[in-house]
């Protein structure tokens, strides 16, 4: 495990939440055991949404084995554990810039490893060139800087690929018409208005499809590059499905309280209702959410 004093394992108390500290990074969500539950959750609920865990064409190297694969900033590696359980013969390692939230040694599979690192470092995947089969990677839509350090990291992923390797990055699209397409009421309008102002006062970019198939395409080195989207129910009107994903929208807004709160300029409590009203507001307007994987072959 990579000891390096730039990976974040220091963190402040906000809120009665964990965080990591600033110094180290300009993610804000939290780093505790209530995060965990939510990242969780929502590896099952992305799983059930697109009937599996990837779309790129590499389902049969990983059944014959000695595949290699790499899940970049894996969180609690649930996606990880997953995959590596399922194929048993091929070898997994995931990537993340803290280590408090990666799964015991008892709950992961022999195939697999966690390795602590961050990934807007130089390198930014720790590992030659050419060595994965499969590089994968996952809702940092809230971790990275501007356009420079997304493409810093899909430069490293198509780096450590192998040739006629896949990569494939999955991400939810944060940034459709908020009126025609995501259905929002005026406070899921306002929430994610702030939740922008707060990112973008640090550079941090939420990328489209679009964005990541350019990153893609300025490789030069991927080819067949596709893109798929899923459009999701948020709250009751869309079952036990939209239940869930907005449990899970509603569980990252109070990670976000403490910032956001402020920003606002409103109390803790305005904030809590601002919360507890956005399911009758989903359930009006008939909210949705996007999600997007992009996927290609290194060449």
């Amino acid at each position: 495990m990579n000891n390096d004093k730039n990976c974040a394992e220091s963190y402040k108390i906000m809120g009665g939440r964990r965080y990591l500290s600033e110094e180290n990074t300009k993610y804000y969500l939290p780093n505790d055991e209530m995060e965990i539950s939510r990242v969780n959750l929502e590896h099952k609920l992305l799983r059930y949404i697109w009937q599996g865990n990837f779309s790129s064409n590499i389902e049969e190297r990983l059944i014959k084995g000695n595949t290699k694969v790499i899940d970049l900033g894996c969180g609690t590696g649930q996606w990880a554990i997953d995959m590596s359980s399922k194929y048993p013969l091929s070898t997994f390692i995931g990537i993340d810039i803290t280590a408090s939230l990666f799964p015991s040694d008892d709950e992961k599979p022999n195939n697999l490893a966690f390795l602590q690192h961050n990934l807007i470092e130089n390198p930014g995947v720790p590992f030659p060139d050419r060595i994965f089969d499969f590089t994968y990677m996952r809702n940092l839509a809230f971790g990275l800087n501007d356009y420079n350090g997304w493409f810093h990291v899909i430069n490293e992923a198509v780096r450590v690929t192998n040739l006629n390797g896949c990569i494939e990055i999955m991400n939810y699209d944060l940034y459709r018409d908020f009126t025609k397409e995501i259905h929002a009421g005026p406070i899921f309008s306002k929430l994610h208005a702030s939740m922008n102002e707060l990112h973008e006062k640090d550079n941090i970019k939420m990328p489209t499809a679009s964005d990541v198939m350019e990153y893609l395409r300025r490789t030069n080195q991927i080819t067949n590059i596709q893109v798929e989207e899923q459009v999701t129910p948020l709250g009751s009107w869309g079952g036990k499905l939209g239940e869930f994903m907005l449990l899970n929208v509603t569980m990252t807004l109070k990670g976000f309280k403490v910032f956001l709160q402020p920003l606002m300029n409103i109390s803790g409590d305005e904030y809590d209702n601002l919360l507890n009203e956005i399911r009758n507001e989903c359930a009006k307007y008939k909210t949705r959410c996007f999600t997007y994987r992009i996927y290609g072959i290194k060449s």
